[in-house]
């Protein structure tokens, strides 16, 4: 096995955590309480990244708290995680900002005081202000990590050209060379946006029902239905597939490796995801909490949490991209900030349908065949 195989490898387990295990860790000792530490502990629930110790042993030392990290997979599961227990195990979570309103609704989490973080200032328009983080009017989380949904694709079987259609998906020449990840909300989003839609979680019963029938044309296209990202790296990388939906956290990790996967948001749109911090409300170290908001958001850590091991990602701090290095801006398409912003123009916001039941209902015939 050669040194790139054993990269790569090594790569797929990274992302297999990311998409599929649920860890605990305890990071380092707090230091000693003096002037400046809050000391104490701080138990956090988050997606892959926050946890690593690039970000978080600097928290631990210029703060003197020592933190506790679970990761978890999936915003069911940190639903389900906190809604059993009354969110009085954590102080900080990392829920996708959709799931934002529930946990307020479910009284689980704390408002924010957007006066304490001077870093949203320097904030991609697109995430300041932005309207998920928001319950009538009152901040509840702050956005911390950002992606989209476009069509990855193998440079050296499928064309630029051909790729900036999400109708390249339904091309005769690519039969059996479709991978997915099995899960409907970004698939579906992605492609509900490409019939036209640009509120593409936001449709009537009729239009849903044309969604059904465009999802289910797609089914002899594809090869692999995968149950994490991990396969799906695995499926571009060994080219038994040629096309997903993904976005750069997906093909960065390839294309680091010198493999010939591209990205691109079509010309018909895709479908943005997003992250936030929130403070939940029985959190027992309310001030360490607020400490870890704060620093979150400051452009230097905002770099590592792009750059982490678990993945690679875009940030909503445009400052981030001061503190990575050129290739790094260039694989994440983020060398200006006009760059980012063409991006961002072309997505929709990742939701949840209100008619959720409908829709997961569509994705499992897809499954079935």
């Amino acid at each position: 096995m050669n040194r790139s195989q054993k990269r790569l490898i090594s790569l797929i387990a990274i992302a297999g955590l990311a998409v599929g295990a649920s860890a605990c860790a305890s990071l380092g000792k707090p230091a000693a309480p003096g002037e400046g530490k809050i000391g104490g502990e701080l138990n956090i629930l988050v997606m892959p990244g926050y946890e690593e110790e690039q970000i978080i042993r600097p928290f631990e030392e210029e703060f003197g708290v020592k933190v506790n990290a679970r990761i978890y997979p999936s915003s069911d599961e940190m639903w389900a995680m906190v809604s059993a227990s009354g969110g009085s195990e954590w102080d900080v979570i990392t829920p996708d900002t959709p799931w934002i309103e529930r946990l307020v609704e479910a009284d689980l989490v704390e408002p924010i005081d957007e006066s304490s973080l001077p870093a949203l200032k320097d904030y991609y328009p697109a995430w300041q202000n932005f309207d998920q983080v928001y319950v009538d009017d009152q901040m509840y989380g702050v956005v911390s990590r950002w992606g989209y949904y476009g069509i990855v694709y193998n440079h050296d079987h499928v064309s630029e050209e051909e790729a900036q259609s999400f109708e390249v998906l339904w091309n005769p020449k690519y039969k059996d060379k479709i991978v997915l990840f099995d899960w409907y909300l970004p698939n579906m989003g992605i492609i509900s946006r490409g019939m036209g839609n640009q509120a593409p979680y936001d449709i009537d019963e009729a239009a849903l029902g044309e969604l059904r029938e465009k999802v289910l044309s797609l089914r002899p296209q594809v090869n692999n239905i995968a149950p994490t990202n991990a396969d799906v790296i695995q499926a571009m990388a060994n080219e038994s597939s040629w096309i997903s939906l993904g976005g750069e956290w997906l093909q960065v990790l390839l294309a680091e490796d010198g493999l010939p996967i591209s990205v691109t948001v079509p010309k018909e749109g895709g479908v943005s995801w997003t992250e936030a911090i929130s403070i939940m409300k029985n959190a027992q170290n309310p001030e360490a909490a607020q400490a870890y908001l704060e620093y979150m958001t400051r452009p230097e850590v905002q770099a590592k949490l792009a750059w982490a091991e678990a993945f690679r990602t875009t940030v909503p701090n445009s400052k981030a991209a001061e503190h990575l290095t050129e290739e790094q801006r260039e694989l994440l398409h983020i060398q200006t900030p006009e760059q980012a912003n063409a991006i961002l123009e072309n997505v929709a916001t990742r939701d949840i349908p209100e008619d959720e039941k409908a829709w997961q209902q569509i994705w499992n015939d897809f499954k079935a065949g």
